[in-house]
């Protein structure tokens, strides 16, 4: 049960830090969208208070000249330049209703005018950075004349000045800064909340975890408390049990090979020693099975080269085909005695089913490999997952006939994972399996 958990919750490297970059990130921009829409609103209803007072000011120099003479609109004529033949732009609703309201105000009347955008050249402008305008003027009893009109420049409504950039600078530091501890501040007790679950997946007799932050965090950290506890009574009663069983088993095997040795036919007396010896072999294995998960080791630096060698010599000692063919002088945090049970399985499972085992270690930037060979005949790969299932054996390579109680490699990958590291299997080049258990380097 805490193998699956383990799968399922370790994360990749650096993921806590990854998840708090993404909620700053995401603070950020919602304040920086907010900021902006703000600043564009803003400057919109200034430029458009711009163009007000620009038309306005138009408009009260265009009644000057309409007031000027009794007749308004030779007023105009006479103070503005003729726009015969100009071409006429888009109308100036704008500037015509600024126009109008000011005629009304000074109680002009007798012309009305309407405005139109216009090219530079009309008004005879020596730079483009003057708006030009044609005004249409309609006397009550006579024909329309256009005139041309020199406006200021366009209003620039996103012109800082110096004092409002540094307030504008400093107001984008505050919202980073606040976004960043806000981020820190929310994601904190989360990103523990997945370490210790993290954590907790290989470990259940790590402390509890701290039940603070937001109130969904808490009560996500008392129900994984409350799971630690109650995932760890159930392995403790069923190691138990497993233990009892094991007990109980060993005495009537005991008597039973006693009295198999009584029997005079030796064919006989050998085929119940053999199947006697499986059955404790196997009950042994159930229990070191159900011990994995209770058993309490610490990590320490392991030299991978030195491990290696011990466990080839002790195994050549007694009489099994293995050699060490490579180091990679490697040093790495782990349980020892779990990963010498791992190594240990795959070599004799390497030697019962493929004759011989060369065990080597390699490295690279992303991590470190020990690697067991065999020459025998392999194995499919849409069989190699299945191999780490309880009491799984392929036919006829890996039958009952060959030894073994089903467990070893599901054992292996078990310690392997108490290890910090990862088993597969996989075919080796010019035939015959490989196990591979990898330390991934950070």
């Amino acid at each position: 049960m805490a193998r699956v958990m383990g799968a399922r919750l370790t994360p990749r490297h650096g993921r806590a830090e990854a998840e708090t970059t993404r909620l700053f990130l995401l603070l950020l921009v919602g304040a920086l969208l907010a900021a902006g829409v703000t600043f564009a609103a803003l400057g919109l209803n200034h430029r458009h208070r711009l163009s007000q007072a620009h038309d306005f000011t138009t408009a009260e120099r265009i009644v000057d000249l309409a007031g000027s003479s009794d007749d308004p609109a030779a007023g105009l004529t006479d103070g503005l330049p003729d726009a015969a033949g100009q071409r006429l732009g888009a109308p100036d609703p704008s500037l015509t209703h600024a126009v109008a309201e000011a005629l009304k105000r000074r109680g002009v009347d007798g012309v009305s005018v309407k405005a139109f955008e216009a090219s530079a050249g009309a008004c005879g402008a020596a730079t483009d950075r003057l708006r030009c305008r044609i005004l249409v003027l309609r006397p009550v009893n006579g024909a329309p004349v256009p005139v041309a009109i020199s406006l200021p420049p366009a209003p620039r409504p996103w012109t800082l000045s110096r004092e409002a950039a540094v307030l504008l600078f400093a107001g984008l530091a505050a919202v980073l800064l606040t976004g960043w501890m806000a981020s820190r501040l929310a994601a904190g007790p989360l990103n523990r909340l997945s370490q210790g679950a993290v954590a907790l997946s290989h470990d259940l007799d790590r402390p509890p975890l701290v039940e603070e932050g937001a109130r969904e965090v808490r009560e996500a950290a008392a129900a994984l408390n409350a799971m630690q506890t109650r995932l760890k009574a159930l392995i403790e009663d069923r190691t138990r049990v497993l233990a009892a069983v094991a007990h109980d088993l060993q005495t009537p095997l005991t008597r039973m090979r006693l009295r198999v040795e009584k029997i005079e036919d030796e064919t006989l007396r050998a085929q119940f020693v053999s199947d006697l010896a499986g059955m404790q072999h196997l009950v042994r294995e159930g229990l070191d099975l159900a011990r994995i998960e209770t058993t309490v080791e610490a990590v320490t630096p392991v030299d991978l080269d030195a491990l290696l060698s011990a466990i080839c010599e002790d195994a050549a000692e007694a009489g099994q085909p293995v050699a060490f063919t490579q180091g990679c002088n490697a040093v790495v945090p782990t349980r020892p005695q779990a990963l010498r049970r791992c190594l240990t399985n795959l070599i004799d499972n390497a030697v019962r089913h493929g004759g011989d085992a060369a065990v080597s270690a390699v490295r690279d930037a992303h991590a470190v490999r020990l690697i067991v060979r065999d020459h025998g005949p392999g194995v499919a790969p849409d069989q190699l997952e299945r191999l780490f299932e309880p009491f799984y054996r392929l036919d006829p390579s890996r039958s009952r006939d060959s030894g073994g109680s089903g467990l070893g490699l599901t054992i292996a990958r078990r310690m392997a994972e108490r290890a910090g590291a990862h088993l597969t299997l996989g075919s080796a080049d010019g035939g015959g399996l490989e196990a591979t258990v990898t330390f991934p380097q950070s």
